[in-house]
């Protein structure tokens, strides 16, 4: 199902990820459970088969191991768990659950409002300098592609000047 996927996560340079770091799945069911929704089977997928990665330096967040949770910045829960804690925050942001965080200038977050019928959330990214709210990809695995056609394409032109 995720094979093109991962034929780019072998051969890209883009995204650094670190095999043998897949997650435990009562990690996730934990995960679910604080959350009270499911998870995108494409997200879990990563989350089980790869755990981790950083593009450009920074990490697409992931689920770290429950007893380091909670001093884990690249955690979801953890990210979310500071979100949650902020009542402007909350009612701004109903149905984000924040994803990857590259800059000071965008973020990228599922849309847990628009589940479609495999379960899989839109992620949505948000220009912050120009105040644009967009879809970025239509699933996780999507996003992973997206990032990683867009950032091989940037160094190839950079090694062509």
């Amino acid at each position: 199902m995720y094979e093109r996927l991962a034929q780019k996560l072998e051969s890209t340079t883009a995204l650094k990820w670190y095999p043998g770091r897949g997650v435990k799945e009562e990690w996730i069911v934990e995960a679910e459970a604080e959350l009270g929704f499911s998870l995108p089977p494409s997200y879990r997928w990563w989350l089980k088969n790869y755990g981790s990665a950083t593009l450009s330096g920074t990490g697409i967040l992931m689920l770290a191991p429950p007893d380091v949770r909670e001093y884990a910045d690249t955690d979801i829960l953890y990210k979310h768990r500071l979100n949650q804690a902020d009542e402007k925050w909350r009612e701004q942001y109903p149905n984000r659950l924040d994803l990857f965080v590259p800059d000071e200038d965008e973020l990228y977050y599922f849309d847990t409002s628009t589940k479609d019928e495999q379960g899989e959330f839109a992620v949505i990214r948000y220009d912050l300098m120009n105040g644009l709210i967009e879809e970025y990809a239509p699933t996780f695995a999507d996003f992973l592609e997206q990032l990683i056609d867009s950032r091989s394409a940037a160094v190839f032109r950079l090694r062509e000047v």
